[in-house]
């Protein structure tokens, strides 16, 4: 008896550890949500969205980068292709230019819209002062890491949510299931589409840093800031000149109105007293009562 009762201690024992061994942390495959193996996040790398170390820790930071350049030359349209030039070797391309002429034709501003890669905006803008005399240069930089990491999450989720339901529709049985499934992933396909659209975009702008050049004649440029005392004095007195100046120019284009303003004025008035004469000089007539 007590042989037999031992056996069966033993047996339940191995059952139970048998039970505990096989009940782990193991999750089927089609609970997990929020990742699809196939889709590549920015730079080809992937990510899980179901992991908050994964989104933080995954990517460099997502860096938009801007610039301005006010550059003068004698030719400013030969000024204008140097830097298409530059920006080519730079292995960059041009968005946009326009071109300024005077009376005579002569082009005497350009402006340019460049693109170049990230990576080379530095020796770029650097190297501007070699084709051309730089009178402004300012650069920008703006930190997009979390938005471009929250649309990726979010593109993640939306496909792999696209996935399940393909799935369903594939699977459902009524007429009314079919519709509510159709209609929820019509609903997340234009959420993807538009996440997608907005997310090139950032893409676009990472990858490529937008740089606006403005070449101009060197009379173009403005006096720079005076840095002391008499450079002050200097400068207040051209500024008194000019608004002196600026005052008798309005002046000398005043005059010759005058003749006419003062005409006008008399012809106005003469009709105003003409017409106060005539009401004066007009009989009052009055009618006498009728008796009864």
């Amino acid at each position: 008896m007590k042989k037999n009762t031992l056996l069966a201690v033993l047996a339940l024992s191995a059952i139970a550890l048998a039970g505990c061994s096989s009940t782990g942390s193991e999750v089927p495959v089609s609970d997990v949500s929020g990742y699809d193996p196939g889709a590549p996040a920015l730079g080809g790398v992937y990510m899980d969205s179901g992991s908050a170390e994964g989104i933080s820790s995954y990517r460099d930071e997502s860096i938009i980068t801007t610039a301005y350049a006010f550059l003068t030359g004698d030719d400013p349209a030969a000024v204008a292709d140097e830097v298409e030039k530059r920006s080519t070797a730079a292995q960059g391309k041009i968005d946009g230019r326009s071109a300024y002429s005077d009376n005579d034709g002569k082009i005497t501003s350009v402006s340019l819209t460049v693109r170049i890669p990230a990576a080379a905006i530095d020796s770029f803008l650097t190297g501007l002062d070699e084709i051309a005399t730089v009178q402004n240069l300012s650069q920008n930089s703006s930190d997009v890491t979390l938005t471009v990491t929250d649309y990726e999450a979010r593109i993640a989720a939306l496909e792999s949510s696209i996935v399940r339901f393909t799935a369903l529709q594939k699977s459902a049985t009524t007429t009314q299931d079919l519709i509510e499934i159709e209609s929820a992933l019509a609903d997340r396909q234009a959420q993807l589409e538009q996440l997608q659209s907005e997310m090139r975009y950032y893409s676009d702008q990472i990858a490529l840093s937008t740089v606006q050049v403005d070449i101009g004649l060197p009379d173009s440029a403005t006096d720079p800031i005076p840095d002391n005392f008499w450079g002050g004095i200097v400068a207040g007195w051209n500024g008194l000149l000019a608004f002196f100046g600026g005052t008798l120019v309005a002046i000398g284009m005043v005059i010759p109105w005058l003749p006419l303003i003062a005409g006008l004025a008399w012809l106005g008035r003469w009709l105003v007293r003409r017409v106060a004469a005539r009401r004066s000089a007009k009989p009052v007539t009055t009618k006498k009562p009728t008796k009864r």
